[in-house]
């Protein structure tokens, strides 16, 4: 059944320009023109008539409007479209063809789109296609047209971009976005489902999930939750967010990324380094760090438009003064993990290997796009713990990019066209790099010649200024703690401290003993074994380390760990002004 009764007559063996039917629709005039002057004004043209005048409607209804001379033309979303030179023009003439053509549908929804929606690139593919509708006994081995038209109307209609060889199309080179029609392609169901003699006549508020229940989807290249996201609109654009004043805590960041490009924050663990990256990140968002998340936008956005284009245009929809990503570095990340990669992709008879962009090449690309636009938004990549990786294979030949921004480098893979990466002034790198990590010490030389490396200390002014305690004497815990700790490391090598982070209070406590008790277990399980690290590696003395344990209730090294205890003792810090009296040791009874 088709998903709209359609009281015409269509044929897939016959063919128009869609850019010319376009125009042709701006000449109509709806409640003046009839069926036959329609059909006469086709024929003025030398179109196919039987075809285009089955994309409309006219009252009243009758069997064949298009051998009706006495019929009005009817007003719809396809005219208006036409009339107001909208860019959905074209994908509506699409969905029209749709509606009225229960077989052409039928080729879309179960065989050239998946279970998803979304197009499958190995049916767009003449042999493919072919075959699949002579199988379905829609044409036949010697009749190529019906399949021909078909592929004619994805990319004459704007959902595609078809790979050509030898006047044969085999495959997809891009798809185009899609969504921004779904408004349109609704008005159009609600509309031509009153006018026709359909099984169902949806309300205003019921014509989404008839849409979806039809399969309409499918027509636009989109998922359920994509087409479901498109039919409700963004909206007009959102001016752009202005920042607050810098904070004081953040001005050496901001500067040196204007004057360089690239910051390492480096510091003993524990410090805040990432938490700093992420503070600026705020500052720079406007407070909009979530919607400033560049896989949070892109994974709001339908799988096919997820272009550099796509997401210029959706960020200064937004407003968004910057936009942020986050990669963890480690011993496996790669230069296909960061730049630039090969990805299989299906095609017609297998896989073919296609050059895509990586986190840095993207950032690179939608900076150019936003500085060629003239806007100056600002791209911030965070770079985890940089000295885990191995960095020259990583970064490759754009550490000369990083160094000498805007000038083109060649890279191994071809990008949209492109052989080479231009790092624009507008993306800023922040890296964050463990002190205590002995890996720093392999840390390649050209990456220091190219990054300024800012000292994040192990100091209490956090504890002091957080108001997340509940109580003083809480937080007079975890100064104190924090004291005891750093009299341990004292006397340690330059980078081998603890940092505050530790300490603080955990944002789900809800009173003084919750706030107490995630000191305690903090302390156990986090701050004890990186203490035991450095007692190993010969940075902290173990006499003094086992007398530290011991002052924290912790009787020896092979006793259970019982928070309990610990919290007693952080108790009588909180309550005196000294640290706790050690503990025995306890000997073994056997």
């Amino acid at each position: 059944m088709p998903p709209i009764e359609s009281p015409g007559v269509v044929s897939l063996t016959k063919f128009f320009k869609v850019s010319e039917f376009v125009e042709f629709l701006k000449s109509l005039v709806p409640g003046v023109d009839t069926a036959k002057s329609v059909e006469t004004k086709l024929e003025e043209v030398g179109s196919i008539k039987e075809i285009w005048n089955d994309l409309f409607t006219y009252e009243p209804k009758l069997e064949k409007p298009n051998r009706a001379a006495g019929q009005v033309l009817l007003d719809d979303e396809l005219l208006r479209a036409a009339r107001d030179d909208r860019p959905d023009a074209h994908l509506l003439v699409w969905c029209a063809q749709l509606l009225a053509d229960s077989r052409l549908e039928m080729v879309v929804r179960e065989h050239l789109t998946d279970s998803v929606g979304r197009i499958i690139p190995a049916m767009v593919n003449r042999n493919e296609l072919q075959a699949r509708l002579v199988q379905l006994a829609i044409t036949t081995p010697d009749n190529p047209k019906p399949t021909t038209n078909i592929l004619s109307y994805l990319e004459t209609c704007k959902l595609l971009v078809l790979i050509r060889n030898g006047g044969s199309v085999t495959g997809v080179e891009h798809f185009l976005p899609t969504a921004y029609a779904v408004p349109g392609l609704l008005s159009l169901v609600r509309e031509r489902a009153r006018a026709w003699k359909s099984w169902f006549r949806p309300q205003d508020d019921e014509v989404l999930d008839f849409a979806l229940s039809i399969g309409a989807n499918h027509w636009l290249n989109l998922s359920r939750n994509e087409f479901r996201a498109a039919a409700d609109p963004a909206g007009p654009a959102t001016p752009p967010t202005s920042r607050d004043g810098l904070p004081a805590a953040l001005s050496e960041l901001r500067s040196q990324l204007i004057r360089k490009g690239q910051v390492v924050l480096q510091g003993p663990p524990g410090t805040g380094k990432t938490y700093l990256a992420k503070e600026y990140i705020s500052w720079a968002t406007g407070d909009r760090r979530d919607e400033g998340h560049l896989q949070r936008i892109l994974d709001n956005m339908p799988l096919h438009e997820r272009t550099v284009e796509g997401l210029a245009d959706e960020i200064l929809r937004r407003g968004l003064p910057a936009v942020w990503e986050i990669v963890q570095i480690h011993p496996s990340y790669e230069y296909t993990d960061f730049v630039r990669a090969l990805v299989a992709e299906p095609v017609a008879g297998g896989v073919t290997f296609t050059p895509k962009h990586r986190v840095l090449s993207f950032m690179s690309a939608l900076g150019e796009e936003l500085a060629r636009r003239g806007e100056s938004t600002e791209l911030i990549l965070i770079l985890d713990e940089l000295n885990r990786g191995n960095i020259p294979a990583i970064f490759g030949e754009l550490l000369y990019a990083l160094e000498y921004r805007g000038e083109p480098v060649a890279t191994p893979y071809s990008v949209d066209g492109s052989t080479s990466i231009a790092v624009p002034k507008s993306l800023q790198i922040i890296g964050t790099m463990n002190t205590a990590d002995r890996s720093i010490a392999v840390i390649d030389y050209a990456l220091r010649r190219r990054f300024v490396f800012l000292d994040v200390p192990a100091t209490d002014a956090p504890i002091a200024s957080n108001t997340g305690y509940m109580t003083d004497r809480a937080k007079r815990i975890a100064l104190k703690l924090f004291a005891m700790v750093g009299e341990l490391v004292s006397g340690t090598t330059i980078g081998i401290q603890v940092g505050p982070s530790y300490f603080m209070p955990n944002s789900s406590a809800k009173n003084e003993d919750e706030v107490i008790a995630g000191i305690a277990q903090s302390l156990i399980y986090e701050v004890l074994p990186l203490l035991s690290e450095y007692a190993l590696e010969g940075e902290v003395e173990p006499d003094a380390l086992d007398k530290f344990r011991s002052a924290l209730g912790l009787k020896n090294l092979t006793s259970a760990i019982q928070s309990g205890a610990v919290i007693e003792k952080l108790l009588q810090i909180g309550t005196t002004t000294g640290a706790p009296e050690a503990t025995e040791p306890e000997t073994n009874a056997d």
